[in-house]
């Protein structure tokens, strides 16, 4: 074994050494990325609590979407949103189809399904569109989701996705 790990002195010298390396460290690297860190996600909240305040100033029946009486059954259209939603993505109604079927029961409550095929859509559209509709509609669940890779073009997909509405 080495003779200068016996040797105490060394103990006495490299902790203090290693524990302002550490403290340098700390002061020189470590703070600045951490205050950097926190300056950006402030700024990230401050724009998200705008952005907020904007989405409520302009469609509050948001905020009491589900506290109001009777918003269950009759509330949801799966036309009605997946129109909403498609337009807002720029999916042309020529490019999707929408299979609704009737209301059933599942692990006691009542839901609704339909099928959604979107014929030619790039990922990240589709992304966008389900997790928005996800968003808006919290009783909304994918059930399945399949991509198929067209042939033509480099991102077209043609999307085919199961969406229940739980009530």
């Amino acid at each position: 074994m080495k003779d200068y790990l016996k040797n105490p002195l060394f103990y006495y010298i490299a902790i203090p050494v290693v524990a302002g390396v550490w403290a340098v460290a700390a002061a020189a690297v470590f703070y600045p990325r951490a205050t950097t860190a926190w300056e950006n996600e402030k700024n990230d909240y401050e724009t998200a609590e705008e952005l907020l305040a904007q989405i409520i100033k302009i469609e509050p029946q948001r905020l009491t979407h589900q506290q109001e009486e009777g918003a269950a059954a009759g509330d949801f259209d799966f036309t009605q949103a997946v129109n909403q939603f498609a337009t807002l993505f720029s999916i042309p109604p020529a490019n999707f189809t929408l299979n609704t079927r009737g209301e059933t029961r599942r692990a006691g409550k009542r839901a609704r399904s339909a099928t959604l095929s979107i014929r030619t859509i790039d990922i990240e559209r589709t992304a966008k569109f389900l997790s928005t509709m996800l968003v808006r509609w919290p009783e909304l669940q994918c059930e399945q989701l399949s991509f198929e890779k067209l042939p033509q073009g480099k991102d077209n997909w043609r999307v085919d996705m199961t969406l229940t509405y739980y009530y």
